[in-house]
Parts: C-alpha cells; structure tokens; sequence
C-alpha cells in the first residue's frame, strides 16, 4: 500500500499584487517566492492556490508556469494570477468624503472593466477549492493573511492556518488614531488573530514584539508561534550593471525606499559631517535602489540641508536580479541604517554576495547579520561617519573576514524549518476533526 504524500495549501495570492519591475523590490514577495519555489520542488502534494477576484473564491493554480524557469519575470504576474486587486477601504476617507466617493467610484469602475475585459482571467487560475483537508499557509502581506484566516474560518473551521508575521511596523511606527494605513492594519492583525491561526514570525525580535502588542491590546493569542529566520541565499544572475560608467571612488549600497524607517537620512548625515572637517574627501558614490519613488531625495532635502551631497547620491528604481547582482558585487559595503525590521533580508544577502555590512543595531538585524556585520547606531550620524571612513581604509580585510556561504541560510532551509512546524502542531486530534468536518461537508452537498 502506497503512503500518501504530506498535503498543504500554499497561498501566493500576494504574488499577484506585485506591480514593480521586480520581485526584489519587496521582501514580503521574495520571500514568499523563493520559499514556494522550494515547496514546488520538494517531494510533498502542494496545491498552490490564489484569490479570484471574479468570484471571490479561492482557486487552485497551475505552478509550472510560475516555477519551471530559473527565474520569472514579474510583468508576466498579472497574465498569470490576474490583474492586481485592490481593495477599496473607506475608512481612509472618513474625514474626505466628497474625496472618499471618487475613489469608491473609480475603484467599481475599474474593477468593472477588469472583469469585463478579461483583465482578470489569469492563465495558471483553475477550480475553486473543494474538500478541504489539508493546513494552509500564508507567507504574503497581512490582508491577503486575514481574508485567507476567514475564509479557512467559515468553510472548515478544525483546519489548521499558518500565517508568517513579517513585522508589525505600521502600529510601532504609527499612531492608529491618528494614521489611516496604520489603523487599517491594526484591523487586519485584529480580524487574523481572531480566527486563532498558528503564526510563523520572521525572527526572535518580531515573535516578541508581536506577542507583546496582542497583550497590550488585550488581542486572541495565536494558537502558537513559532521562529523560522529567513535566508541569507541571493539568486545571483549574470550582472547587469544599471549605470552607463561605473563612480571613481567605488560606491556604498542603500537597499530600499530612501524614506520612513529606512532612515538613509542618517548616511546622508554622515556624509555631512566627513564634508565638514574634509571638504576634499574621495567619498564614494551613495547608490541607493529599491522601490524608491521619483523625487524621494527631494522631499528629504526640502530645507536645502543635504544640497551640497547631491552629487553624491544615484537612486536605482526597481533594480531587477541581475542588476542587484551586479551592485551586491561591486559595492565596497551595504550600508543598512534602518530603524525597524522584522528581519531585513538586504544584510544576510550582502553577506551570501561576499559584501562587507555596516548596518544598524536595531530590533532584528543583528539575528540576521550575527557576528559578520559592523553595526552602528541608528541615531548617531558621527558614529555612522567614523565607521564609513574606516572602512574605506579596510576594506580588503573586511572581505576576508567573512563568512563562506556554507555557513549561512538558504531558502531551503526556510522552507524545511516551516514544514517542522507545521508537522510539530499536526495532532491525530486535528487530523481526525479534518476529517470529520471534510465528510460534515460531503453531508452537506449530498
């Protein structure tokens, strides 16, 4: 008699609201592919599914389209997966209500003619689900988890959900009372811990900090947390250099929107303060790439302070894979200054790459950097500058020193370490109420 193999449901619905040039612009998207592209490969009975927006139904997906390439090319998403849906929230116009109306109205209008034109027939959609018995998991954003939590809730409530909690930066961050993005969140956390799924966190620093926000808003418990780090693996292609010559004096990379918590401000401010005791300085170039909007530096430099490093600084949009190979290899360091991260996945790939890290002490980022990064505080601009000038004088011996990639993090063992513990919560209790509530079902239909 043949065992069957392991089953598990693998939501990639957030896949599909990707809208950049690439999936590297969002850590939430690279881990959620780089992770169901091992589940793909492993020996296990994975049925991938994603959200139709046609019939507000879960569907299966056909996966070899999305993992049998070396790669996939984030334009061809939405001819996969469907157009990208947005959900229309009105509470972010309660104080704008002739403004809220417009786009209420603007948002029925294109989900109309998504729908009409075809917009939203995805080429890898198939059938809805049907005889649910297996747990489900979720590593994308947060809403995508809470319609999934509630959907699993309403239709066989004793099957297991695993949500991953990437970080809870919106509601540290912000002020839900007085943020509209901050409190939508929180309602989304709210309305996930409610149906009591099983959570995955990011790192230590995000399990705890998310365990003492549900204490001090009085929120569900989940039904357990477990830690599954991420990767310090980068899927390194052939190098795209994305500038037309490279800097005279080399560059330090920036990772990620220049703005908000990323605080790249504080490297600029280090620069200031080099300037101002060597005018003359060979500083290298700032390249800074991620999702970074049009006119970011300007909104930085409204008062004229950061005028005079201009020159300085180069901003990279959307930088594909080959061309962060290219800049992973050839930066002289990743400089990582954020304030908070549930995990931070530019610093472990800077290490896979053989790239020197100075990055920011805060929250998470020493779980992922451990001993191998020079850290700084993310506060201090003259610490920040001091650090900068000594790695210009060693840079070389920084390379030596660090880790070979033996040493570090790959997807797959994120995705084995996912598999332990939703094998580690699987109880004959459980799998006995799956089944009776899968033939409750059957009942049902009959």
């Amino acid at each position: 008699m043949t065992t069957p193999k392991p089953k598990i449901y693998f939501d990639l619905t957030t896949l599909r609201q990707n809208r950049s040039g690439s999936l590297q612009a969002n850590g939430v998207t690279r881990t959620l592919y780089e992770t169901a592209r091992r589940f793909y490969k492993d020996d296990l009975e994975v049925t991938f599914i994603c959200h139709d927006a046609r019939t507000n139904e879960y569907v299966s997906l056909q996966a070899d389209p999305l993992f049998q390439d070396a790669g996939l090319d984030p334009a061809s998403l939405p001819d996969l997966l469907g157009a990208p849906v947005k959900t229309f929230h009105q509470e972010k116009y309660k104080n704008r209500k002739i403004k809220g109306l417009f786009h209420k109205l603007r948002h029925t209008l294109q989900l109309h003619a998504d729908k009409t034109t075809g917009a939203c027939d995805g080429k890898a959609l198939g059938e809805p689900l049907c005889d649910i018995d297996a747990p489900f998991l979720s590593l994308g954003n947060l809403e995508e988890a809470r319609r999934l939590t509630e959907y699993v809730m309403s239709r066989a409530p004793y099957v297991p959900v695993y949500v991953m909690i990437h970080d809870i930066s919106p509601l540290r961050l912000n002020n839900p009372e007085e943020d509209p993005g901050a409190k939508l969140w929180l309602e989304h956390l709210r309305r996930t811990v409610t149906t009591r799924p099983h959570i995955l966190a990011n790192s230590e620093y995000t399990r705890s900090d998310l365990l003492k926000f549900l204490a001090e808003q009085k929120l569900p418990s989940p039904q357990s947390t477990s830690v599954v780090h991420l990767a310090h693996e980068f899927q390194e292609t052939e190098p795209v250099y994305p500038l037309r010559q490279r800097p005279e004096n080399g560059f330090f990379l920036l990772l990620g929107d220049i703005r908000y918590r990323k605080n790249a401000k504080l490297v600029f401010d280090a620069y200031l303060h080099i300037l101002e005791h060597d005018e003359k300085a060979p500083l290298p170039q700032l390249i800074c790439a991620g999702a970074i909007p049009s006119g970011a530096f300007a909104s930085l430099n409204k008062n004229q302070k950061y005028t005079t490093i201009g020159k300085y600084v180069t901003i990279v949009q959307s930088p594909t894979q080959a061309e962060l190979t290219a800049l992973y290899r050839e930066a002289i360091a990743l400089v990582y200054p954020s304030l908070f991260e549930g995990y931070g996945l530019p610093v472990g790939e800077a290490l896979w790459m053989g790239t020197p890290v100075l990055a920011s002490n805060a929250t998470s980022i020493p779980e992922v950097g451990g001993d191998h990064c020079c850290y700084f505080d993310p506060h201090n601009a003259e610490e920040l500058a001091t650090l900068i000038q000594s790695t210009l004088k060693t840079r070389d011996a920084l390379r030596a020193e660090l880790p070979s990639r033996a040493e570090l993090r790959q997807w797959q063992n994120v995705k084995e370490d996912i598999w332990q513990a939703i094998q580690s919560h699987s109880t004959p209790s459980d799998k006995r109420s799956s089944g009776l509530q899968k033939t409750s079902q059957k009942l049902e239909e009959a």
